[in-house]
Order: C-alpha cells, then sequence, then structure tokens
C-alpha cells in the first residue's frame, strides 16, 4: 500500500472505532453518528474509486485493441 493509502484506511477505522466508542459515553450520541456515517462514506468512496479505475483500465484495454 502506498502512503496515502495507508493514511484513508487509518482515518476510515479510526472514525468507525470512535463512531463506536461514542456510543457508550453519555452526551456523546450525535458524535457516534457523525463519526460512524464520516467512516462508512470514506469506505465507500474507496471502494468507488476502485471501481472507476477498474473501468478507466478496462476502457483503455477495449481502446487499444481497435
Amino acid at each position: 500500500m502506498t502512503n496515502f493509502q495507508e493514511v484513508f484506511v487509518f482515518v476510515a477505522v479510526t472514525s468507525m472505532i470512535l463512531g463506536v466508542v461514542f456510543i457508550f459515553v453519555d452526551g456523546m450520541l450525535l458524535y457516534s453518528i457523525a463519526f460512524f456515517v464520516i467512516g462508512m462514506m470514506i469506505v465507500l468512496t474507496k471502494i468507488i474509486w476502485g471501481i472507476a479505475g477498474w473501468a478507466e483500465n478496462v476502457t483503455r484495454k477495449l481502446g487499444e485493441d481497435q
């Protein structure tokens, strides 16, 4: 993994862990929801980014074949 991807994973995992931990702290439910949603959005962005990269590579290969 590149350095950027390591930071990306660290932020996503930390955000989701804080989201779960803040559930148990009194008065932190809003922060819990916010951190968990941010973590999930980062993960979904990473997945979509991977799919977009795959589609670009397939499109390039199809263009080179003709």
